[in-house]
C-alpha cells in the first residue's frame, strides 16, 4: 500500500475511533442557546424551560442569550458562524428557518447549508387578539369594522418584519379583503405591551405569550390559527371556523447547531433535550401554555424545515408578501 494511502487510511480509522469518545466527553462547559428575539416571547420561554432542566440531562448549564434584530436573522447568522463544537445553538423558528428566506432579498446564511438541525422543541398556535376597546367580538365583526374605516386604517402589531406574526397579519388581510397598517416591534413582548396600552388595535401573537393577558381581560381573543381550538380558550374558534379555511398556521420552534458539528455531539444534544422534553415539570410547563411537545431526531426536524419552507415560500410568492 502506498505511504499516502496508508496514512489516509490510518487517519480515517483514528477519527472513527475518536468520534464516539467525543460525544461521550461532551459537554465540558455550559451550552449557549441563542434566542433570536427579546425576553418574554415564546422562543425565549421554551429555551428557558429546557435550560432549567439542562443540568440534569447534560451535566452542564444552558445559558440563554437573547440576540434580537432583523427578524431573527442576526442571531441565525451569529450561530452559523460560531464554532461547530456543539456549545452554541440557536432556537430556530418558523420565521427564521422557513419564512425569512423568501421575505428578505439577502441573508448572511443559508438554513440548509449552514445549520445542522438538532431537534424540534415544540409547536403552538397563533391567536388573533384585539384591544378591549375595539368594538368587535368576532372575526366577522372585526373585518366589517376594518372595511368601514376607509383610509383611516386599523393597526396591527407584530414582533418584527418577517416574523410569523407579521406574515399572519399580511395573510389575514389578503384573505379578508381588508387593509391594515403594520406596526413592527422588537419582539412579541413589546408588541403585546403596546396592544394592551392601546397603541395598536390588534395583533396575531404566539398563544403562550399572550394567554395570560387574554385570561386577565387585557386583550380579547377572537380566533386561533391552528387546526383545532386551544385547550386554554376552548370557546375561541379557529379561523377555519370563523370562515377563513386557508388561514392555518402552527408556528414551531427547534434547536439547530452550526453545520459540520460532529455527529456524536449532535446525538448527545438530541438525546439530552429529548430527555428534557419527557421530564414531568417540562411536560407540565408546556401543557400550561398549550405547547405541543416536539422531540425526535435531527433528520425529522430537517424534513419539517424543508416542507414548511416549500409551503410558505409558495404562499409568500403568490401573495407577494414582503418584509417591508
Amino acid at each position: 500500500m502506498p505511504r499516502r494511502q496508508f496514512l489516509a487510511t490510518a487517519l480515517a480509522t483514528a477519527l472513527a475511533a475518536a468520534l464516539p469518545a467525543l460525544g461521550q466527553d461532551f459537554p465540558r462547559k455550559p451550552v449557549r442557546i441563542v434566542v433570536p428575539f427579546p425576553p418574554g416571547g415564546t422562543p425565549d420561554l421554551l429555551a428557558r424551560i429546557l435550560g432549567a432542566r439542562a443540568p440534569q440531562v447534560l451535566g452542564q448549564q444552558v445559558i440563554v442569550d437573547n440576540r434580537p434584530g432583523a427578524g431573527g436573522n442576526l442571531a441565525m447568522e451569529l450561530v452559523a458562524r460560531a464554532p461547530a463544537d456543539g456549545y452554541t445553538l440557536v432556537m430556530g423558528t418558523i420565521g427564521t428557518c422557513a419564512l425569512n428566506t423568501f421575505l428578505y432579498p439577502r441573508l448572511g446564511f443559508d438554513v440548509e447549508r449552514d445549520f445542522a438541525p438538532v431537534m424540534l422543541v415544540g409547536s403552538i398556535q397563533n391567536v388573533l387578539v384585539v384591544h378591549p376597546a375595539v368594538p368587535a367580538a368576532t372575526v366577522k365583526e372585526l373585518v366589517a369594522l376594518a372595511k368601514s374605516r376607509g383610509s383611516n386604517l386599523m393597526t396591527y402589531g407584530s414582533s418584527g418584519f418577517g416574523s410569523s406574526l407579521h406574515v399572519a397579519g399580511e395573510w389575514f388581510q389578503v384573505q379578508a379583503g381588508i387593509d391594515l397598517r403594520h406596526v413592527p416591534y422588537k419582539g412579541s413582548a413589546l408588541a403585546n405591551t403596546a396592544l394592551m396600552a392601546g397603541e395598536t388595535d390588534m395583533m396575531f401573537d404566539n398563544l403562550p405569550s399572550i394567554a395570560p393577558h387574554a385570561a386577565a381581560g387585557r386583550v380579547r381573543p377572537l380566533a386561533v390559527t391552528g387546526p383545532r381550538r386551544s385547550k386554554l380558550f376552548p370557546n375561541v374558534p379557529t379561523l377555519r371556523e370563523a370562515g377563513y379555511p386557508e388561514l392555518v398556521m402552527t408556528p414551531w420552534f427547534g434547536l439547530l447547531a452550526p453545520a459540520k458539528t460532529p455527529a456524536p455531539v449532535l446525538a448527545r444534544l438530541n438525546a439530552a433535550f429529548n430527555d428534557a422534553l419527557r421530564d414531568a415539570q417540562v411536560v407540565q410547563r408546556f401543557a400550561e401554555s398549550d405547547v405541543e411537545p416536539g422531540g425526535g431526531d435531527g433528520a425529522a426536524f430537517a424534513k419539517l424545515i424543508r416542507a414548511e419552507s416549500a409551503q410558505w415560500g409558495k404562499l409568500i410568492k403568490e401573495k407577494n408578501i414582503t418584509a417591508d
